[in-house]
């Protein structure tokens, strides 16, 4: 069966249209194709294979099946609700998400059509607190919400539920020079739940250095050097948000916005130099100068410059 999209989608009026993987045309959508199993709601972005028929107007979808992630499966035997009626998706500079710090973060979020590239980063000037009403406003809009423990999702939160919800093959640097090949299965505002050759893994951010997809694999070893100065040191992980390396984001805000290369040494001494694709206060998303893409965890960084030698 062909597999796409869902582009768009009326819930009150019951049809939209597919956007398959196999062709530019898109397929309309009504409500009565759908297999009823144990999801029913639609957004866009869903994952659905389908059978193809040739309709009075154009190409019409039928046995319409939601193929869901591992995470949205578990979520839907543990009985909860992964899509919120009238969700808007990506939150705007004065919508709070609210989230439990140790449970799941619904990947809703990870369906939006956004491009950071193409959107002037507003994350790290964000205060993370919510007031009350806000939190009250959101509360029917959110998972395993806890009333004491809210921040708003960055950039990297976005990056993350995203891969989980298309299920990509990914790398994750360890500190020991371990680069860990999994699948992101699950994540909480501290850690990942991770998919490794078939065996569930749970890391903690701080644990993480960097990661990047499968199809980036060889140019990031290709292009990976260290300062083996620092190398030598062996520093530990940070484990404390005080023992971050600070860095003014309004720097790097200016090298995005020109597309001047920044030069960013790690803990274990790995150097990266390219331009800035997106930057949030958790983490900085680099294209190196081969064209690969990593995602660097802030804390991870020892050292940071403008490639022009501006502190």
């Amino acid at each position: 069966m062909p597999t796409g999209r869902i582009k768009y989608y009326n819930l009150d009026k019951g049809f939209g249209f597919i956007a398959q993987d196999s062709s530019e045309e898109d397929v309309f959508l009504h409500s009565s194709a759908i297999k009823h199993a144990d999801y029913e709601e639609l957004r866009v972005g869903q994952r659905v294979k389908y059978n193809v028929v040739e309709g009075d107007k154009g190409l019409v979808a039928k046995n319409v099946e939601v193929l869901l992630t591992p995470t949205e499966r578990r979520w839907l035997r543990q009985g909860k609700t992964i899509i919120p009626r009238g969700y808007s998706g990506f939150p705007s500079q004065n919508q709070d998400q609210v989230f439990d710090n140790e449970k799941p973060i619904p990947n809703d979020t990870a369906d939006t059509k956004f491009n950071p590239s193409d959107t002037e980063l507003k994350e790290d000037s964000h205060n993370e607190s919510t007031t009350q009403s806000q939190t009250d406003k959101h509360k029917d809009t959110t998972v395993d919400v806890k009333e004491h423990s809210s921040r708003q999702l960055s950039f990297g939160d976005l990056y993350i539920l995203k891969q989980i919800n298309f299920e990509t093959p990914m790398f994750f640097a360890l500190y020991n020079n371990d680069h860990l090949p999994a699948v992101v299965l699950e994540m909480t505002l501290s850690g990942l739940t991770l998919n490794c050759n078939g065996k569930e893994r749970i890391i903690q951010k701080t644990e993480v250095k960097y990661c990047y997809k499968d199809i980036d694999a060889e140019n990031v070893i290709a292009i990976l050097q260290y300062d083996e100065e620092i190398k030598d040191k062996q520093l530990q992980p940070i484990i404390t948000q005080n023992d971050v390396y600070e860095i003014d984001n309004r720097i790097i805000r200016e090298a995005r916005k020109d597309g001047n290369s920044i030069l960013i040494t790690l803990r274990e001494g790995e150097i990266f130099q390219g331009t800035v694709d997106w930057i949030s206060p958790y983490e900085i998303k680099m294209v190196l100068k081969n064209g690969a893409k990593i995602v660097v965890f802030r804390h991870a960084i020892c050292d940071f410059s403008l490639v022009d030698g501006e502190e």
